[in-house]
C-alpha cells in the first residue's frame, strides 16, 4: 500500500518538475531521431530489437537504442513490472480465477498509461542524451533529473521515492518467488523438497523457501562487484528465460486449442473464437 501511495503521489510531482524547468527538444528529436552510433552494431533492425528487449523487462542497457527506446531503458528501470507476480500469490488470493487476471490486466493497462505520459515528458525534457548515457553514475535517469534541476539536492529528492518503490517491489518479488519455490517444493518438484515446503507455525509463511531465494538473489548480486557485463549478461538471461517460460504454457494451450478444444475447462474468461490467433501471435511474438 505504501509503495503505491508513493508511486501515485510522486508521479505528478517528478513530471511537472521535467515539464516546468526541462530543457526543450523538437517534435522531430522526439518522434523521428533514430541512434544507431552506440555500440557498434549497424543494422537499424538488429538496434531495435536491441531496444525491444530492454523495454520488455526492467532492465538498464548500455546498448543502442533508438530515442523511444531509451526513453524505454529510463523508465524500466526505474519502474518494477512484474505484472504477473500476483500469479504466484493465487492460493493466498480470493476468488483467484477473477481476482488474478483482473488486477495483472488493470496493473498493465493503468502503468502503461502512465509510462506513457512519462517517456513523452522524458523526451521532451531529457537535454542531451549522450550525458545521460555517460552519466558516471551508471544510472541516465540521475544525470537528466540534475540536467533539468541543475542541483544535487533536486535529483535526489526526485530519485528518492523511485528507490523506494523499487525497495517495496522488491519485498513483493521476494514473497511471490518464495511462494512459487514453496509450491514446488510442495509438490515435491524441487531439490530437499521436505525441507523447502515447510511452512513456519510461528509466521505462517514458507520461511525456508524466503531465505533460499534471498540467498541466491545475494550471490547473484554479487557478481557485479568483480564484472558489471557478466551480471548485465545473467540479468538479460533472466529475461529471455522469463518469455520462455511464458512460451510453454502458451504452446500447450494452443495445440489444445487446436485438437482438442472440446476438452478445454475454460475459467471465467474466455477469449473465444480469438483465442487461436491470440495464441499464435503470442508465440509468434515470444519467440522472436
Amino acid at each position: 500500500v505504501l509503495s503505491g501511495v508513493i508511486h501515485i503521489l510522486s508521479y505528478p510531482a517528478i513530471m511537472v518538475v521535467m515539464i516546468v524547468l526541462g530543457q526543450r527538444h523538437t517534435n522531430d528529436f522526439v518522434w523521428t531521431e533514430f541512434v544507431t552510433d552506440q555500440s557498434g552494431w549497424h543494422d537499424k533492425g538488429v538496434i531495435y530489437s536491441i531496444g525491444l528487449l530492454t523495454a520488455a523487462f526492467t532492465l538498464s542497457s548500455k546498448s543502442p537504442l533508438p530515442i523511444q527506446h531509451l526513453t524505454k531503458m529510463l523508465i524500466f528501470e526505474t519502474l518494477q513490472t512484474g505484472f504477473d507476480g500476483v500469479i504466484h500469490m493465487s492460493e493466498e488470493v480470493n476468488d483467484a480465477p477473477r481476482a488474478v487476471p483482473r488486477s495483472m490486466v488493470w496493473g498493465l493497462c493503468v502503468n502503461s498509461v502512465l509510462a506513457f505520459g512519462f517517456a513523452i515528458a522524458l523526451l521532451y525534457t531529457m537535454g542531451d542524451f549522450q550525458k545521460a548515457l555517460d552519466s558516471p553514475t551508471g544510472y541516465p535517469i540521475i544525470e537528466i533529473f540534475y540536467a533539468q534541476t541543475g542541483s544535487k539536492a533536486a535529483s535526489s529528492a526526485m530519485m528518492l521515492p523511485i528507490l523506494l518503490s523499487g525497495c517495496y517491489s522488491s519485498f513483493n518479488v521476494l514473497a511471490s518467488v518464495s511462494r512459487l519455490t514453496w509450491a514446488f517444493a510442495r509438490d515435491e518438484g524441487f531439490p530437499f523438497s521436505s525441507f523447502f515446503a515447510h511452512v513456519s507455525p510461528r509466521y505462517k509463511i514458507p520461511l525456508r523457501s524466503l531465505f533460499l531465494v534471498t540467498t541466491i538473489t545475494v550471490l547473484i548480486a554479487l557478481i557485479n562487484i568483480g564484472s558489471s557485463a557478466a551480471f548485465n549478461a545473467v540479468l538479460s538471461l533472466d529475461t529471455l528465460a522469463l518469455y520462455i517460460s511464458y512460451l510453454v504454457p502458451v504452446l500447450f494451450m494452443l495445440i489444445k486449442r487446436v485438437r482438442f478444444s472440446s476438452e478445454i475447462r475454460y475459467g471465467p474468461f474466455n477469449l473465444g473464437r480469438y483465442g487461436i490467433p491470440i495464441n499464435a501471435f503470442a508465440m509468434a511474438y515470444g519467440t522472436y
